[in-house]
């Protein structure tokens, strides 16, 4: 029995991410006892080993890409970053569209480039047919929008072998070779004098083994240069799969290509004295919300601007990225914005610039397109959203959950595009947070507003106590969250049961229109000793806010349950607390909402914990007022759970009705 269960334990290893051996084996070996104790006798399971050492090399497919001329003089940090950037996003998206799913793959960072390795159960010669038409596709979006500085082009190189994996990263003489057939000088000179944006090297062995037999792979595209890095002396296998070295100037393609590198950008058709005239007009304002002007400028797929950046700055930053699609430059409609925002004779003067500017560059129509859309002010007391949505593993739903988040930006945008997505285990999900708090922080470090935290949690996780959690954890000295956001939950289960959200949008606005203390509900034991009577407490139209008995539990109770009574009847704002008694429950909640302030409830409970901190400021239990729990459920921040990193949502999917209460 020992003997079949090893096997197993063998079976189940192959094809599964480094990082999770460990866990597999775990798993295999739970039920054996003869297997637990094999398990127990080995030293290396223990607490932040990741692969014990008797586990053998796997042989894994090794993508090794490098950006071409990443430190060409010409490239700036803000250009750098802006590969950067682009690189992973053309990685991600090729491999999703080849079918290689990215978060199976390990992947090692290389500043200028990265290493993938690839699970054995992926097909090799799905990653020589598919993946460089993907690769292609992606690198001409992301070169479509950038300026030339900003745009590049990719050495890809593909090999297979057996690679160690341990805590420190990898050990391997293939990953080695994978990188030295990459640093071939046969292969940078030939994509450097190319007219495409892609070299395929392949190692002799894939070539042989699976590009000369995959008719889909071209194998004829393919031919053989020297390879001579360091100490290794070889041969690899070159392709130009979206283009050709250029034959000389006289080519037609040659010219089309040295015309979009060489020739003057739109911006630098403008006279030296029309760019001074501009700089002294914007040197003349202080733009406290500079970063969602740029945003809304250039759009999702543009990194945001260097921090602390000047209007002018700003502007200069947006020279560097092509016009969109009616040929109106970003740069242009960041003065467009700028002149709406600060109003008065210098927003009269930068209106008057772009006037000149657009007649100069005969894009008036697309200038007085733009204006007529109408984009509105950006509030100054405005507030942002940083949306977290934890769903449970549909394979592990106890310990490992899919963490998704959308960042707003834009306080007039709704909904923002997803962001990336992540599996973590359970004691991970704090300081995964943290990753994602400080990443919200650095993009809005230009925003004089408020902002808060939403966690979008499945029923079994409503009692996570993510009002005690931190960040900056890497700095020593972690920061209470709630020391500077209000910091709710939210209903996963809702968010996903459409058939409720038509009542749920009815109490909000009765919420909003009359945010009052009479519209409180105290639970009481008696409503849920009779199946439905919470159901029929509840249907009355003047409740938008209960206050529950009791800490909601995990499942949901047979016959009555608060919880799912108050979702179903579309209350959107639920407090509980998971000792303190109803009269203290009370009590707390009668000072939260005073004065008709419940549609504040969210900065007043966070005012009572800091003021439980300070352990002063009011008038009842500091302890209390520090673990209460409130659910603030707005409908109008619906998001699509499905929806593809990166990618805003349709507009039709959210109501876009704005909310009135601050």
């Amino acid at each position: 029995m020992l003997g079949e269960s090893v096997e197993l334990v063998a079976t189940e290893l192959v094809g599964i991410s480094v990082v999770r051996v460990q866990e597999a084996t775990t798993r295999l070996f739970r039920d054996n006892a003869q297997c637990r104790m094999v398990v127990d006798r080995q030293p290396a399971f223990v607490e932040g080993c990741l692969v014990p050492p008797q586990v053998p090399a796997l042989h894994q497919t090794i993508v090794v890409v490098d950006v071409a001329g990443f430190t060409d003089r010409d490239r700036t940090m803000v250009h750098q970053r802006a590969v950067h950037e682009g690189l992973y996003a053309v990685l991600r998206a090729a491999f999703a569209e080849a079918g290689v799913d990215w978060d199976v793959c390990a992947v090692e960072d290389r500043g200028d480039g990265a290493m993938i390795l690839v699970p054995p159960e992926v097909a090799k010669s799905r990653l020589a047919d598919q993946l460089p038409g993907r690769l292609i596709a992606e690198l001409r979006r992301h070169n479509a929008v950038h300026s030339a500085e900003a745009a590049f082009q990719l050495r890809v190189g593909l090999h297979a072998g057996d690679v160690y994996q341990d805590r420190y990263g990898t050990v391997s003489q293939a990953v080695n070779l994978a990188f030295r057939i990459l640093e071939a000088s046969e292969a940078k000179s030939a994509l450097k004098s190319s007219t495409g944006v892609l070299a395929l090297i392949a190692s002799d062995v894939f070539y042989h083994d699976v590009i000369v037999h995959d008719p889909a792979a071209d194998p004829d595209s393919y031919r053989q240069i020297p390879v001579s890095v360091k100490e290794t002396s070889t041969v690899a296998w070159l392709r130009l799969p979206d283009g050709a070295p250029s034959a000389g100037r006289e080519t037609p393609e040659y010219e089309r290509v040295r015309q979009l590198v060489e020739e003057p950008r739109v911006l630098d058709l403008l006279p030296a004295t029309e760019l001074q005239r501009l700089r002294e007009g914007l040197d003349k304002v202080t733009v406290a919300l500079l970063p969602t002007l740029v945003h809304r400028a250039a759009g999702p797929g543009v990194p945001p601007a260097p921090r602390g950046a000047s209007a002018w700055e700003a502007f200069s930053y947006l020279m560097g990225f092509n016009a969109g699609a009616d040929g109106f430059p970003p740069a242009l409609m960041f003065v467009e914005l700028v002149a709406r925002q600060v109003g008065g004779e210098v927003g009269t003067n930068l209106t008057a610039w772009n006037n000149d500017q657009a007649r100069r560059l005969r894009l008036e129509l697309e200038l007085w397109a733009r204006r007529a859309e109408a984009v509105p002010r950006v509030p100054t007391d405005s507030r942002l959203h940083l949306v977290i949505v934890v769903q449970p593993d549909g394979i592990d739903p106890n310990n490992r959950y899919l963490l998704s988040h959308w960042r707003q930006d834009d306080p007039a945008e709704w909904p923002p595009a997803r962001g990336d997505t992540r599996m973590v285990a359970f004691d991970e999900l704090e300081r995964s947070v943290d990753d994602l708090v400080v990443s919200a922080e650095r993009a809005w470090s230009g925003h004089s507003g408020a902002v808060a935290l939403e966690f979008v949690l499945p029923r079994a996780l409503l009692n996570l106590p993510v009002h005690r959690w931190h960040k900056e954890h890497d700095s020593g000295d972690p920061r209470l969250l709630c020391l500077d956001y209000p910091i709710v939950v939210r209903s996963l289960e809702r968010m996903r049961s459409p058939h409720w959200h038509r009542v749920w949008h009815q109490r909000w606005q009765i919420l909003m229109n009359d945010p009052s203390a009479a519209r409180v509900h105290y639970g009481q034991l008696a409503d849920t000793a009779q199946r439905h009577r919470i159901d029929a407490v509840l249907s009355d139209p003047r409740w938008v806010l209960m206050v529950l008995t009791a800490s909601p539990p995990s499942q949901p109770r047979a016959g009555a349950d608060e919880l799912a009574a108050a979702l179903r009847s579309g209350l959107p704002a639920l407090v509980w607390h998971p000792e303190a008694s109803s009269d203290d429950l009370r009590e707390v909640v009668t000072w939260l909402v005073d004065g008709d302030r419940l549609g504040d409830l969210p900065g007043r409970a966070q005012a009572s914990r800091q003021a439980a901190l300070r352990a002063s400021g009011a008038p009842f239990d500091p302890a209390i007022a520090h673990d209460l729990v409130v659910l603030w459920d707005d409908p109008h921040r619906l998001v699509v759970l499905d929806q593809p990193s990166g990618r805003p949502q349709p507009k039709g999917d959210v109501a876009d009705e704005p909310e009135r209460a601050p």
